[in-house]
């Protein structure tokens, strides 16, 4: 995990300077930005991995594989002089009441119409479907962010425990991300419960959960997961039922299951991971993220994630999994690895240059290539 350290005097500091900011009927108000932004406030590094790049000897400090325009994204904050900056991590406050996502959803997909790889992305829609779906992201990754926070005082990792939960209790209440109306929102949604159930599930082995909160967690993503389930098995269209969107789904499904010890929750989940590796080609490609045209790199990284994921949360929770085409699963880590190094195979197989700009901070630490450990 990557750990991140807090000292109670630094998040006395935070809360005052926090205080002095301004709080809004809608969430905290930071000079008209997001208070996401006090938590992602750091530069970004990122890869563009191609053969012969004129800038190529520039190298990054760090490399970053998230996809950037359907990610939780990382936005920056200005202090009051208007300079840009951000907090460090060890001034992540103890605890917030974070926003809690809307119970419906109705958003449009971010790609033009008529691109069949989906690979080129529509400004306006885009802009349209951000202004809607930044402040659910925003507010995920502050509870992420608390969640993960690292601190050597027992004491102040029980107190992140229970802001968690304490929100979690309230996002419950309101049926936060129940409601999906359009095929993007449920499509969307995955990636949202996959990130909030393993934060659930970290923070839940710090402070045991009640059976009252068994019960409320229960009824909300149990509902969800199932509504995924059903989605997938009776609404969405074939592409979505066996390309990343699926392996997505599963680890929100499975990460709803090990909350709340669903059994079938979570043999769905191993069955998505069985659908996305039985369909690795020998060279180690998905067909389906190769149809991506000129992104299929980033999809093919974006595709391995929650495979990866499903994958370690069964072993971190004691019950690991045996599943079929571990193989195939195998040649697809090697080949995403190596051609991040290298994109000369994904050229030659996808027929274009790849273009990557992708970032692996818009990650909560769950979710990171390297608490993964697939490269």
């Amino acid at each position: 995990m990557v750990r991140r350290t807090l000292s109670m005097s630094a998040a006395i500091v935070f809360a005052t300077f926090y205080s002095t900011i301004g709080k809004a009927d809608d969430g905290i108000v930071v000079h008209e930005q997001s208070a996401f932004e006090l938590f992602e406030g750091r530069e970004e590094s990122r890869i563009s991995p191609a053969p012969n790049q004129e800038d190529a000897a520039v190298a990054p400090t760090e490399k970053d594989y998230s996809i950037q325009t359907s990610s939780i994204s990382t936005r920056r904050m200005f202090n009051n002089a208007g300079v840009a900056g951000g907090l460090a991590d060890e001034d992540i406050p103890l605890c917030l009441d974070i926003k809690a996502p809307p119970a419906r959803l109705q958003t449009q997909s971010k790609y033009r119409s008529d691109d069949f790889s989906k690979s080129a992305i529509d400004g306006e829609a885009l802009a349209t479907r951000d202004k809607t779906v930044q402040p659910i992201r925003d507010s995920i990754r502050l509870l992420t962010n608390v969640a993960y926070a690292q601190s050597s005082s027992s004491a102040v990792m029980q107190a992140r425990a229970d802001c968690v939960l304490r929100n979690l209790d309230r996002w419950a209440t309101e049926k936060s991300l129940t409601d999906m109306r359009s095929t993007d929102a449920y499509l969307t949604r995955d990636r949202w419960i996959s990130e909030i159930a393993l934060a659930l599930n970290y923070v839940s082995k710090r402070v045991e959960l009640t059976s009252e909160r068994k019960e409320l967690y229960s009824t909300w993503l149990g509902a969800i997961a199932r509504d995924t389930i059903d989605a997938y098995s009776l609404r969405l269209g074939p592409k979505s039922k066996t390309n990343n969107h699926r392996y997505w789904a599963g680890l929100s499904v499975a990460a709803v299951g090990f909350v709340v010890d669903d059994q079938d929750l979570k043999q769905w989940g191993k069955a998505s991971f069985e659908i996305g590796a039985c369909q690795v080609d020998d060279r180690g490609f998905l067909p389906a993220e190769l149809a991506r045209g000129e992104r299929a790199l980033e999809y093919h990284v974006y595709a391995l994630r929650p495979l990866a994921a499903i994958l370690k949360l069964a072993v971190d929770n004691g019950e690991p999994i045996q599943p079929k085409c571990l193989g195939g699963y195998e040649r697809l880590t090697a080949q995403t690895r190596d051609s991040l190094k290298d994109t000369t195979a994904f050229e030659q197989v996808a027929g274009l240059r790849q273009t990557t700009n992708i970032r692996e901070s818009s990650y909560s630490d769950a979710l990171k290539l390297s608490e993964l450990k697939v490269f």
